[in-house]
């Protein structure tokens, strides 16, 4: 791990944000995948925005730049979609 100056608690917090996001990711795609929730509908776009989130800040302690590229993406995407329907 990158972030070797943090503290125990620290590390356990951002490791713990990083499963959220995971589990926000994993549950938005299958819930859409099922017809549960649609792409187009601000449940998912949350859910994307607050999993990018999550990881993202995981990505950033461990000094993951690709990933975070990756995450900064995925925020602005969400945060497009997020804006359109609240428009609409």
């Amino acid at each position: 791990m990158q972030y070797t100056k943090m503290s125990m608690k620290v590390k356990t917090l951002v490791k713990t944000i990083g499963w959220i996001g995971t589990t926000l990711l994993i549950g938005a795609y299958t819930l859409n995948s099922f017809g549960f929730i649609s792409s187009t509908g601000i449940t998912y776009a949350l859910t994307n925005f607050f999993a990018a989130l999550f990881l993202g800040i995981r990505v950033y302690a461990d000094r993951n730049w690709s990933n975070l590229v990756l995450e900064f993406f995925w925020i602005s995407v969400a945060t497009v979609n997020i804006v359109r329907i609240i428009l609409q």
